[in-house]
């Protein structure tokens, strides 16, 4: 049976040394102490360790207690990654604010390791929601990724081996240009295309990508534009239909022509 330890740390103001540390299972048991030691016991038996903001943040103060449990970095899973993949319509998840957990008592990481756990097991119930082909391009593409693999794991979920690239041309095919270089994306930026999809799929238009995910991906936006801001040369069904400027001047103002100045058409090559 699959064993996580959901955790949270504080650190001084400097973030240079541990001032408090919070773990608790299902089953349960709970600690709330200042010890790597005694967190490194309380680890002993867990398949795998789970927080918010932990690939950043947490295990490099605590690296020492995984190696001590025997416990691979590797099999550590950050609900903050995951949560604008599977709550993309609303990126702001109602356990999270500013990058972090809110918290019903300042500085208790005990109370932010149960918010892990349940935002994990949010997150776990909206990815068993996602339609087959959707899991199987997240799937794709983040299953040898460290920060997101782990995910997969604990779940023993498996996809299909199939092309991702025609996988996601048919799964989005009238949301994305048939002319985009998913191929490359595939390749490079696995986790940026991954983000893109999941904000093009929840087809909400004040949807957003988060800050904090556009700093960490600063290539999302270049992804995203590639995949939707350049209008093909062959005109294919959505650039004919979402990037056509006649299209636009009519669904947006209602005119089916631009002005011209002295018979030149001054406004359509602008």
């Amino acid at each position: 049976m699959t064993s996580i330890a959901f955790f949270d740390i504080e650190t001084d103001h400097n973030g240079k040394r541990i001032l408090d540390i919070g773990s608790c299972y299902d089953d349960g048991r709970q600690l709330h102490v200042s010890s790597l030691d005694l967190f490194s016991k309380f680890l002993r038996g867990a398949n795998y360790v789970c927080g918010h903001n932990i690939i950043k943040h947490d295990l490099k103060f605590v690296s020492s207690a995984l190696s001590e449990a025997n416990i691979s970095i590797e099999n550590a899973i950050d609900t903050l990654l995951w949560s604008p993949l599977l709550f993309p319509e609303k990126p702001y998840h109602a356990l999270v604010k500013d990058d972090k957990l809110q918290t019903d008592a300042a500085n208790n990481p005990l109370n932010d390791a149960y918010k892990s756990r349940h935002l994990f097991y949010d997150e776990v119930t909206a990815f068993s929601r996602l339609d087959s082909d959707l899991k199987t391009i997240f799937y794709g593409l983040l299953k040898t990724q460290v920060a997101f693999s782990a995910f997969f794991k604990c779940q023993s979920f498996q996809a299909e081996n199939r092309n991702i690239s025609e996988l996601i041309f048919q799964r989005f095919h009238t949301r994305i240009c048939e002319k985009a270089k998913v191929e490359r994306l595939v390749v490079e930026n696995p986790v940026e295309l991954a983000y893109a999809l999941a904000i093009i799929n929840c087809n909400q238009r004040f949807s957003i990508t988060p800050p904090w995910v556009i700093r960490n991906y600063p290539e999302i936006d270049r992804v995203i534009a590639n995949l939707r801001g350049n209008p093909c040369l062959e005109g294919c069904l959505f650039c004919s239909q979402n990037l056509d400027i006649f299209q636009g001047l009519k669904r947006f103002f209602g005119f089916d022509d631009y002005r011209t100045y002295d018979g030149e058409p001054l406004q359509e090559k602008a």
